[in-house]
């Protein structure tokens, strides 16, 4: 991954600067053909005098822009006068959508809320509804923390159809990594029809985020998520300019190093990892465990939990807090964000054997997981990678801490 010619990249504003923009200013995200379809079929929905609730349901890989246009949604419901909530099943995501945009309003706090808590709105108390990541969704809208009296057997998904009378999902079903998240596109248009709404179908398929069109594709591929599963095959470097970078090292310093060098041009740069390693508890006063060893290469992970320590980012803004390029973020810090170079750590809970993925549960250190099959392991581990791979725009350097499978990936990534 060279560092010349590489321009610097620091000014470009981010998806949490353009989507307070949006709140106050028309045609911030600069929307593609696929987005503008959906836009006008929002439109029309709620210019129909027919009270009757409609479902637009919006399916796109990783980097067709769905956050975007879900943000877009919400800035011309605000700025038309609608009653209009944004809602995600991500605690990093909304949390960051909260410190940034609405930062200083509790007004505009109020307009993103997890799934859970916006199905505390009152029935048919919205005009529209936008709710991204909608694959988080969950059975029920009950946690450890209801109490009894607000406990309820209805659906999560029923009860967020009958807040708004236009209401869009946005989902990856790929994107799906924990037990428990059941927003496939078959499940929610049944809930819709259920529920005596009209359902319209969209999918976005131009790509925003990664400077290849194919790129995501060919990760898919790598991992092994297509279906049928195909071999990988090479990267095809001879693209056409302005290409994605994607580089193979054969250590994590090797990593950091490479990384370190776009960042001193002004990129943003993050490293992320698979759950193989314990994850502690930071204490205020006391530096961050360092509990990613390997070799005689260790770091932290991001701060754990919803509280600035020692002046160090929450897991929840690690991606976007200039302060956290020096932690190592997991799925649940990374997922839903963006930055221009990602380094991405496969562990020893994934690795290639002859002529497949292997998935080693014992190396797995997600509490999370615990008790599950060990076919959906597999499966939402290797599509956990897919996330850590696909959040860069501008490149991706691998390392896997296992030699058969660097061995794998460099043959793929030819230098």
């Amino acid at each position: 991954m060279s560092n010349a010619g590489t321009p610097s990249r620091s000014a470009a504003p981010t998806l949490f600067d353009l989507a307070a923009r949006s709140l106050t200013h028309a045609d911030v995200f600069a929307p593609s053909d696929d987005q503008r379809a959906v836009l006008g079929q929002v439109r029309q929905l709620l210019a129909d005098e027919d009270r009757r609730t409609a479902v637009v349901m919006v399916a796109g890989a990783a980097g067709t822009g769905k956050s975007a246009l879900a943000l877009t949604l919400l800035g011309e419901a605000v700025r038309a006068g609608y009653r209009v909530r944004h809602a995600t099943g991500s605690q990093a995501f909304t949390t960051a959508l909260r410190k940034t945009v609405g930062h200083g309003s509790r007004a505009t706090q109020k307009l993103f809320q997890y799934f859970g808590t916006a199905t505390d709105i009152e029935s048919d108390g919205l005009d529209v509804l936008v709710c991204d990541d909608a694959h988080q969704l969950r059975a029920t809208s009950n946690t450890r923390y209801t109490p009894a009296s607000r406990r309820s057997d209805r659906t999560q998904a029923a009860q967020l159809l009958e807040t708004a009378r236009v209401v869009v999902f946005l989902l990856d079903e790929d994107q799906a990594i924990r037990p428990g998240q059941i927003g496939t596109r078959d499940y929610l248009v049944t809930a819709a029809q259920a529920s005596g709404a009209t359902v319209h179908c969209a999918e976005l398929t131009s790509q925003h985020r990664h400077r290849s069109a194919h790129y995501d594709s060919w990760v898919r591929r790598l991992l092994g998520l297509d279906a049928p599963p195909r071999k990988p095959t090479p990267w095809n470097r001879e693209q056409p300019v302005p290409r994605f970078e994607l580089r193979v090292v054969d250590s994590p310093g090797e990593l950091e190093q490479l990384l370190r060098a776009k960042s001193e041009l002004g990129a943003s740069a993050r490293i992320t990892a698979g759950l193989c390693w314990p994850w502690s508890d930071a204490r205020p006063g006391n530096p961050l465990v360092e509990d990613i060893v390997i070799g005689d290469w260790q770091r932290p992970w991001c701060v754990k939990g919803q509280r600035v320590v020692n002046g160090l980012p929450p897991s929840p803004l690690w991606a976007i807090d200039p302060a956290g390029a020096g932690q190592v973020g997991c799925v649940y810090s990374a997922q839903g964000f963006e930055y221009d170079y990602g380094g991405v750590i496969l562990g020893p809970d994934l690795v290639w054997r002859e002529d497949r993925w292997v998935t080693d549960l014992a190396a797995i250190r997600d509490d999370a997981l615990d008790g599950a099959a060990a076919a959906d392991v597999d499966l939402w581990v290797r599509r956990t990678y897919r996330v850590l791979l696909t959040r860069a725009t501008a490149g991706t350097v691998l390392y896997s801490t296992d030699a058969e499978t660097r061995a794998l990936l460099h043959d793929l990534i030819a230098a």
